[in-house]
């Protein structure tokens, strides 16, 4: 059997099927996603002259599969060009090419009898090595495997994506009795390092760890609901992000997933977990049953526990379904004491921990769902995960909690909330029980710089499974790897002569201490270190610049401050663009202003998967004047200046088309959706690279800067030579604006920033080919986002996205 998977087969080409292949095509993995055949021509297949022999009828199902995932929003495809590597096929034709692959994903219907028998036919095919899964969200291994034969039962296992496959994390992996351990490890490795997933080891019960326990919080809190006689609107208020869930929180979630989904996976556990002590909680209550008998499922109908509407003035509006009479009713604004409390308390632990002691009844629903969600995740073990850490990152990586049961168990004090349950007459686990009598009163914990984790089959802690490969930046600083820090940034020794700058402000945004500790970070890196990498751990590598510090000193009139700001900002980039040792930024999530400034100012970027890239600062009205109008031009033309032998000179060649690239990208202020559309962007080159997993991105990056060295790194030379193209090209532009602003697409402020951003392009209005540095083009950079902050229209601009977090639509 190999152990790298090279083509994989997907059998279904549902929204599912379609969306798992779309996601190993983004990781290189190509894919034959097959269906059935459709069982007749409609009308619209014979108007296309289409018989029942077309290779386009016969791949119909899988080829609308494909199409339904590349117009999927948010996208399946890293980049549209990615679906070339999805071949369409069927299952009459092409299931003798399936024996070409390595891995073969099942990913029909939720019936166990048509599973069987996809599973016969794919047996047929199967080859020596080749490893076949199933995506089932419950059916039980055992079940699917019941009758086949023993090479297949050897090589089959449970791959559980969550739905979408690119952007959830969750893959739960469940083996049956007879699964080989090299088929589970080749699983994992593939999975985890190749298609960028978060591995959980799962048992082979109703609904694995994620969904049981996640349905079970659901169906209690609606039960609590209308104990409590609650609104919708109150309880999802209650259940989002004010404990670390998502906005969607519990009843947004279920009409995304569908009422009847969510009852499917509900009657799963009570049909096949007859010994849960709560069975009957996955009962529906008559609320559900009714809505299910008047198709109130959620998205797909059109209504679920929320409806789109338009009000008496056609203004879009969504309206909540009332528990009791089911009418759809405006949105009541929710007033409770200790949410809002709980809302201005500092992290997740803490506002949990708020709701949960609180007095009123917010805290009394908060109290009630939080202890049977807790009690009940304590039960499940052994039965669906075999620790606390399976069960913790399922709920992280499936759900989106922030804290896993365990983790917010933590947070909130085991042994007084343990107190408080005892109290309400709820009866502790006794494994919780036995832990606290003990003396140990923490389900995690630091010792040595490592992270243990309570395991009740050994009664003792043990380390938690760190992944070769995974540098984890907290547990350096515990470790005093820590160099040098201040408030908003630290540099950290990753060992091996390679040093980490960790940003840690909120949503990395660059101010005063991130960017002296740029300053720090390079004259220790030049003395001490062969190579520096720039990541962190936070949901966004940098939001970008320090806006409220910007806005305010802009307000008062401190231009000398404002302009001292900037070009510290500037020189702080070209100190790391010209240091003499490797720079290799890491960004994952958004990476916006000065985030993508600094990945422009370094000389590799090993970056995430789900990096969202741009300069987006002509959305509050300025410019890029961190380097980044300087850099984009300079990517976008650096290429021209290379003279090929018997080539043209540098001067005869045209610049203003690559301008014009380098100016949409900053107008338009594009943001790229994924690293790989970053890449054909322009804000990433070619020779930056990807990691899927961005667990194992700082490592990535370590691994990079020490390659570099190993190469014969070289710093830049600087750049004291630019052509540029000067007054002409910068009237086309001019030009360019007029008309759009005379036919009404853009606004007269829309009409002052873009000239700025073409100025600065261009070099000013200087003669064409007039050879400048890159000192000159900072300098324009910074005259017109000095001028620009000046402008009131900008000030609003930057004033509306504070307060709202969006761009102000003219």
């Amino acid at each position: 059997m190999s152990s790298k998977i090279k083509r994989a087969g997907v059998v279904g080409a549902g929204v599912m099927g379609a969306t798992i292949a779309a996601q190993l095509a983004n990781v290189g993995i190509e894919t034959l996603l097959l269906d059935i055949v459709p069982r007749e021509l409609t009308d619209e297949d014979r108007k296309k002259g289409l018989t029942e022999e077309s290779k386009a009828f016969r791949n119909k199902l899988a080829s609308q599969g494909l199409e339904t995932a590349l117009k999927s929003r948010p996208a399946s495809f890293y980049i549209s060009d990615y679906a070339k590597r999805v071949e369409v096929g069927n299952l009459e034709d092409d299931l003798d090419r399936l024996r070409e692959v390595d891995w073969i994903i099942e990913v029909v219907v939720e019936r166990l009898d048509i599973k069987q028998q996809v599973f016969e036919k794919l047996e047929s095919v199967l080859e020596p090595g080749t490893i076949i899964t199933s995506n089932t969200s419950g059916i039980s291994a055992a079940a699917m495997s019941e009758g086949r034969s023993e090479t297949f039962r050897r090589h089959f296992a449970i791959t559980h994506f969550f739905n979408p496959p690119r952007y959830m994390k969750l893959l739960e992996i469940v083996g049956c009795e007879d699964t080989l351990p090299e088929v589970l490890d080749t699983l994992a490795e593939t999975c985890e390092r190749v298609v960028g997933k978060g591995v959980v080891w799962a048992k082979d019960t109703p609904n694995f760890i994620a969904n049981r326990i996640g349905t079970f919080s659901m169906l209690y809190g609606i039960r609590t609901m209308l104990d409590m006689g609650l609104s919708i609107e109150a309880v999802d208020k209650l259940t989002g992000p004010v404990i670390g869930h998502p906005k969607s929180a519990s009843f947004r979630t279920a009409d995304l997933v569908g009422l009847d989904t969510l009852l499917h996976v509900a009657e799963n556990v009570y049909e096949g977990a007859p010994d849960d002590e709560k069975r009957g909680m996955f009962r529906p209550p008559e609320l559900l049953q009714k809505m299910l008998e008047r198709k109130l499922l959620g998205e797909k109908t059109g209504q679920g526990f929320y409806k789109k509407s338009k009000d008496e003035k056609s203004k879009r509006v969504i309206l909540s379904i009332d528990p009791q009479s089911l009418e759809y009713t405006p949105q009541e604004k929710v007033k409770l004491a200790s949410l809002e409390a709980a809302q201005n308390v500092s992290g997740t632990g803490g506002k949990i921990k708020a709701l949960f002691f609180a007095d009123d009844k917010a805290g009394e629903f908060t109290f009630r769902q939080t202890a049977e969600t807790l009690i009940y995740s304590a039960n499940r073990i052994p039965e669906i995960a075999d620790d606390i850490v399976n069960v913790d990152n399922a709920m992280k990586w499936g759900f989106a909690w922030k804290l896993g049961p365990f983790e917010a168990w933590d947070a909130l004090g085991v042994a007084k909330s343990v107190e408080k349950m005892k109290a309400a007459g709820y009866e502790i686990p006794g494994w919780v029980a036995e832990m606290l009598e003990q003396g140990n009163d923490a389900f995690y914990k630091m010792e040595n710089g490592k992270s243990l984790y309570y395991d009740p089959a050994s009664r003792s802690y043990k380390e938690v499974p760190v992944k070769p490969g995974v540098i984890y930046l907290p547990a350096l600083k515990d470790r005093d790897m820590t160099v040098a820090g201040n408030k908003g940034a630290t540099l950290v020794d990753l060992g091996d002569g390679v040093a980490c700058l960790e940003f840690h402000t909120k949503m990395n945004a660059m101010g005063d201490d991130i960017v002296s500790m740029v300053y720090k970070s390079a004259d220790i890196v030049a003395k001490d270190f062969d190579g520096l990498v720039i990541a962190n751990h936070g949901t966004n590598f940098s939001a970008g610049a320090n806006l409220p510090l910007v806005l305010f000193t802009a307000q008062e009139e401190e231009w000398d401050d404002l302009e001292w700001m900037i070009k510290t900002f500037q020189d702080a980039f070209m100190k790391l663009k010209y240091l003499d040792k490797p720079v290799v930024a890491a960004p994952a999530g958004m990476a916006l202003g000065g985030g993508c400034e600094i990945c422009l100012a370094s000389d590799r970027v090993r970056f995430a998967a789900e990096t969202y890239m741009g300069l987006v600062e002509v959305g509050v009205g300025l410019i890029p004047a961190g380097g980044g109008t300087k850099e984009l031009y300079l990517r976008n033309t650096e290429h021209l200046f290379e003279v090929p032998r018997g080539g043209l000179y540098p001067k005869q060649i045209e610049l203003m088309p690559y301008i014009a690239r380098a100016f949409e990208t900053i107008a338009m202020a594009k943001v790229a959706t994924s690293g790989p559309e970053a890449v054909k962007i322009g804000y990433l080159r070619p020779t930056d690279k990807m990691t899927v997993n961005r667990d194992l991105q700082i490592a990535d990056a370590k691994k990079t800067v020490i390659a570099m060295n190993m190469e014969g790194y070289q710093p830049p030379m600087y750049r004291d030579e630019i052509r540029v193209a000067g007054e002409n090209s910068f009237a086309m532009i001019k030009l360019g604006l007029w008309t759009m602003h005379e036919s009404g697409f853009i606004t007269d402020h829309d009409v002052t920033v873009s000239t700025k951003v073409g100025y600065v392009l261009c070099g000013g209005e200087v003669l064409p080919d007039t050879v400048v540095s890159e000192q000159y083009l900072l300098d324009l950079e910074r005259e017109a986002f000095l001028s620009l902050c000046g402008d009131p229209k900008t000030q609003m601009r930057i004033q509306h996205m504070l307060q709202t977090g969006k761009p102000l639509r003219n």
